[in-house]
């Protein structure tokens, strides 16, 4: 994510004089929005982790949908945000996968929703379902034998496997 201009070209730019948002928690709230409006995802992401009281749910959605880490990352903009059921359940049936794996943020999920998430061609999403509350036995049955590994091993330590499961699978193992 290289800057095609240098920060501080970029922000001599802004109607009033800040520093760069790594540098300043206390930017003022108009230089914020715009900001969280940049062409690079990188000032995005960092106005967003900096100021996210000023970032309203669309924002918070627009950053992680757009958001490409230049490196291998398990953190994304939507882990600052608590989203809506309504925003959760919504996403369940979105086209990219990386929105879908949000939906079981919802503990309240409808079982209709963890159904179909279970089911999911991609692995990730399998994954991020894998020990939601609300997902009945035969889709985590059928999680416990996926072919992906680690969906199977997330199926396995969720901590709302059943017990009756848990000792089925102690079992095969020969605990």
């Amino acid at each position: 994510m290289g800057r095609s201009r240098p920060c501080s070209t970029y922000y001599a730019r802004l109607p009033h004089p800040v520093p760069p948002p790594d540098r300043s928690r206390a930017l003022p709230a108009d230089a914020v929005i715009r900001l969280l409006n940049d062409d690079d995802s990188g000032v995005r992401t960092t106005m967003a982790t900096h100021a996210p009281h000023l970032v309203d749910l669309t924002t918070a959605e627009r950053i992680d949908r757009e958001f490409r880490p230049d490196k291998m990352t398990n953190w994304r903009p939507a882990d600052e945000f608590t989203f809506p059921p309504s925003t959760l359940r919504r996403l369940a049936i979105d086209p990219d996968p990386r929105m879908r794996c949000l939906a079981p943020r919802d503990l309240g999920l409808p079982v209709e929703l963890t159904e179909r998430l279970a089911t999911d061609p991609e692995s990730e999403v399998r994954h991020a379902v894998a020990g939601h509350p609300n997902l009945p036995a035969h889709a985590r049955r059928a999680l416990l034998a996926d072919p992906d590994e680690s969906v199977a091993r997330a199926t396995a330590a969720a901590p709302t496997l059943p017990v009756a499961e848990m000792d089925r699978l102690l079992t095969l193992v020969g605990v």
